[in-house]
C-alpha cells in the first residue's frame, strides 16, 4: 500500500504529514512500524517524526504525532505549526486561526498570512513553578560546575524546562558536554539546552545540541526569548535566527502570553510504499 505525504520544515526540524482526515486507510497498529521506516535517513524518506491528522468531533482537527522512533510522541510547537500551515493552504479549516486536537491538548495557531503561523506557548515560569515576568533588579541566572568549569545558565519553564547558556565562540564539544550535563540531571523529563549570541536588543542567534532528545525548536527557540529578556539582554519582541531559517518570539506585556511566529515550509511530496499485513 502507498502513503502519500508530504515533507515540510521548520527551523531546520523535518517533519513528514499524512493526512487521514477524510479516510483513514492506515491500520493503526502498524503506525509504529511505518512510521520508524519512513524516517529513516538511510533507506525512507528522512525526518525526525511523522504528522497524521484525523477527523474529530465537531469537524474539528485530530492530530497524532510519532517521533522518528516509531512511538507516539508529546505534540512538538514546531509539528503544530507544520500541520496549520497545510490545513490553512488546502482550506481544510479556519482562514484566521485553526484550532488542532490532540491526546496532549489542544493548540490554536493564529493564521498572520499564507506565510506566517503563530502559537503560543503559555507563560513562562521559574523551576519552582512561579510566573516571570521582566524585571532588571533580580538575578535569573545560576552557575553550574561541568567538567570542571564554571557554566552560568537561566532556566526557564514552559511546556517543560529549557536552559540557557549565553556564550561566545564557544565549541561544538563544549556545547554537548553542558547538554549532556543538563540532559542526565533531570532524566524523566529531560532539560533542553539553547545557547544564545546576543546580537542586539533585536535580535539573537540560538543553537542546540539535540542528539538524545526530539527537537522542538519553537520551544527552544520561546525559552531562549524569555531567557534574554529577563536577564535585561534584549526587547520583548525578537527575530531569533535558528539554523538557516527565522522565528519571531513576542512576549505580550499585557496577558503574559509567550507567542513565537514562524514560516512553515514544503520541502517535497510524495509517496511511501509498505506491504500490508494479513
Amino acid at each position: 500500500m502507498e502513503i502519500n505525504f508530504y515533507k515540510l520544515q521548520i527551523g531546520g526540524n523535518d517533519l513528514l504529514l499524512v493526512n487521514q482526515i477524510n479516510k483513514a486507510t492506515i491500520n493503526p497498529d502498524r503506525i509504529p512500524s511505518i512510521s520508524r521506516n519512513i524516517c529513516k535517513r538511510s533507506k525512507g524518506v528522512g525526518a525526525n517524526g511523522i504528522i497524521f491528522l484525523y477527523s474529530g468531533r465537531n469537524k474539528e482537527i485530530k492530530m497524532k504525532f510519532y517521533n522518528s522512533k516509531g512511538r507516539a510522541d508529546n505534540i512538538s510547537y514546531d509539528a503544530v505549526l507544520c500541520s496549520a500551515k497545510y490545513i490553512f493552504d488546502y482550506g481544510i479549516a479556519g482562514s484566521k486561526y485553526i484550532v488542532i486536537n490532540s491526546d496532549y491538548g489542544i493548540f490554536t495557531v493564529d493564521c498572520i498570512d499564507s506565510i506566517s503561523f503563530r502559537i503560543t506557548l503559555g507563560k513562562a515560569h521559574d523551576e519552582n513553578g512561579e510566573l516571570l515576568y521582566e524585571n532588571s533588579m533580580h538575578d535569573f541566572s545560576k552557575q553550574a560546575i561541568i567538567d570542571g568549569r564554571s557554566t552560568v545558565y537561566t532556566p526557564v519553564t514552559l511546556k517543560d524546562t529549557g536552559i540557557s547558556v549565553f556564550f561566545a565562540n564557544k565549541q561544538k564539544t563544549d556545547k554537548k558536554e553542558i547538554s549532556n550535563y543538563f540532559r542526565q540531571l533531570k532524566k524523566k523529563r529531560q532539560y533542553r539546552t539553547a545557547f544564545i549570541t546576543i546580537f542586539n536588543d533585536e535580535e539573537i542567534g540560538v543553537e542546540t545540541y539535540s542528539q538524545y532528545y526530539r527537537r522542538d525548536n519553537c520551544f527552544i527557540s520561546a525559552i531562549a526569548g524569555v531567557s534574554s529578556v529577563i536577564n535585561g539582554l534584549c526587547d520583548r519582541e525578537l527575530t531569533i535566527f535558528y539554523r538557516s531559517d527565522t522565528l519571531f518570539f513576542q512576549w505580550d506585556k499585557d496577558n503574559n502570553q509567550i507567542y513565537i511566529t514562524g514560516q512553515p515550509a514544503y520541502v517535497f511530496s510524495g509517496s511511501f510504499y509498505y506491504e500490508q499485513e494479513n
